[in-house]
């Protein structure tokens, strides 16, 4: 997992436990885009992309609890979590058992470990660890590939959960292959603004480009160091438009650390990519003290 201003204590082995009733407690990981590519909008209005992903060892946890009655609860402790009819969590179950015909309901409870807002994928991982852990506890017993189908139906980053610890998305996000990706340490910068992804799909649009060149992704198998350079996010534009407060603290931090700072999905999250803990203590020992946002470091998810 993650730890505030310090190193990272060991990421969970294990996707799930057992919880006392019957019930399943399922983690959820946040996940970075080591490099997003992104072309025009198309006439379905989504956006193609061509992203390599990687989950990151920071978490919601989310325990569910059969119901006998059918119904579906949620209840969500830390930053809010919206109403139950937009929250993708809530919206999952309510899919799944409408695919399925499942009468049997449940209780979630949400814990929130992953900031909204920052491009971590927090909801979207949230949805997809649903669907997951009711695949079990609901005896439903569907494969992976109708789970992923399931995912794309609530939104373009929930397929990309079901996949490896490390991907390549394309398509809209519903394309998703393993990737090998050499093991790092990510120093996670989240600001105190957020950034809202239509306003910076929006922002894109006005100034639209065809879709670059994907990275060799050979390279991904050798420590950071040799390849984080070339990293692009092309959404980091219009991330800095929509929050210009965040695009000022880019700069200061790409100053102090004078290693790459780069932007997780649409922001306003950024992360520092290391090959290992001592030198993320080091970009850590760099960073001025009284920055406004909050600093993590957190290994790849093993899964």
């Amino acid at each position: 997992m993650a730890s505030k201003n310090g190193l990272p204590v060991s990421s969970l082995e294990d996707r799930s436990a057992a919880l006392p009733g019957g019930g399943l407690r399922v983690h959820a990981p946040g996940k970075i885009n080591l490099n997003l590519l992104v072309g025009p909008r198309r006439v379905d209005g989504c956006h193609p992309v061509d992203s390599i992903v990687a989950k990151v060892a920071l978490y919601d946890r989310l325990d569910l609890q059969p119901r006998a009655d059918g119904q579906i609860r949620l209840r969500c402790r830390g930053p809010s979590c919206g109403p139950d009819e937009h929250n993708l969590a809530f919206r999952a179950a309510k899919l799944l058992a409408e695919h399925t015909g499942c009468t049997t309901g449940v209780d979630i409870e949400l814990t929130k470990g992953i900031a909204p807002g920052r491009g971590l994928g927090g909801g979207s991982s949230d949805a997809a660890a649903v669907l997951w852990g009711l695949n079990g506890l609901w005896s439903l017993r569907l494969q992976t590939e109708t789970l992923a189908a399931l995912a794309g139906r609530l939104g373009s980053d929930v397929p990309l959960f079901h996949g490896s610890a490390a991907s390549r998305v394309t398509g809209r996000g519903e394309c998703v292959e393993p990737v090998q990706l050499h093991p790092f340490v990510a120093v996670l910068l989240l600001p105190d603004c957020s950034c809202s992804t239509a306003a910076v799909y929006r922002a894109f649009d006005e100034r639209p480009s065809p879709m670059g060149w994907q990275m060799d992704l050979r390279v991904l198998a050798e420590p950071p160091s040799a390849w984080r350079g070339g990293l692009k996010n092309e959404l980091a534009g219009a991330a800095r438009n929509v929050c210009p407060e965040m695009g000022r603290l880019w700069d200061e931090l790409a100053a102090a650390v004078a290693l790459p700072v780069h932007l997780t999905g649409s922001g306003s999250g950024m992360f520092v990519l290391c090959d290992d803990e001592a030198e993320a203590s080091a970009v850590m020992a760099r960073l001025p003290r009284d920055l406004p946002c909050e600093t993590l470091v957190a290994r790849g998810n093993p899964w």
